[in-house]
């Protein structure tokens, strides 16, 4: 019994003993040398940012949220009271897909090492900054700029809550919160200085073109 155990354990040994030989050997063999499988492909980046912040927002930002804002309206004329909102499915789906676009944008903004635009331009209007000056802003307080872009997608998942509900009324106020939210960070970045003309009073020319329903 004691020699059969003996001649047993032998084949063992020796199997273990020209393991490690192979694991010896695989260590001195750099790791650009040997076989093509045994080689550390290198790191590929998770993100390529391809899109500037500018065409972002003009592309999935704007567009989206002002499709959003205009699903659900009420305007008022001398002829009364128009109101609009979605009613079939395929209506209120399209007002989703807007809401889903304006989520996953709002993501692509906090990847870094986005440019800002293709080309530098000019302020756009009197206390606008422009395209160097935006992006020193947003370069030097990038924690804010990040944050507003969370805040607009908090934003946007309740405006979809509001779209699956099919709840006009809440689609309405969380819209309100959005105009906020992008003012706030245009305010801190595009047009800090920003100069507002006043309303133009009873007289003017321009007066008729944009009150509603002036008295006369």
């Amino acid at each position: 019994m004691y020699e059969f155990e003996v001649r047993a354990v032998r084949p063992l040994v020796g199997l273990a003993g020209t393991l490690l030989a192979i694991v010896a050997c695989s260590t001195d063999v750099p790791a650009t040398q040997g076989s093509p499988a045994l080689r550390t492909p290198p790191a590929l980046p998770t993100t390529q940012p391809v899109a500037t912040l500018q065409e972002l927002m003009q592309a999935e930002v704007d567009a989206s949220a002002d499709r959003i804002w205009d699903a659900v309206e009420t305007t008022t004329s001398r002829i009364g009271e128009e109101h609009k909102q979605p009613h079939t499915a395929e209506e209120w789906q399209e007002v989703r897909r807007n809401a889903i676009i304006l989520i996953e944008a709002a993501n692509l903004l906090t990847i870094e090492n986005r440019k800002l635009s293709n080309a530098p331009f000019p302020a756009e209007a009197a206390g606008a900054l422009d395209s160097t000056e935006i992006a020193r802003r947003i370069a030097n307080n990038r924690p804010a700029f990040d944050q507003y872009a969370i805040s607009l997608r908090q934003t946007a998942r309740t405006l979809l809550t509001s779209i699956d509900a099919k709840d006009p009324e809440a689609l309405v106020s969380a819209g309100g919160t959005l105009d906020e939210v992008c003012e706030s960070c245009h305010v801190t970045f595009w047009y800090p200085d920003q100069v507002i003309p006043a309303f133009p009073s009873k007289g003017d020319p321009r007066y008729e073109k944009i009150a509603v329903n002036p008295r006369r």
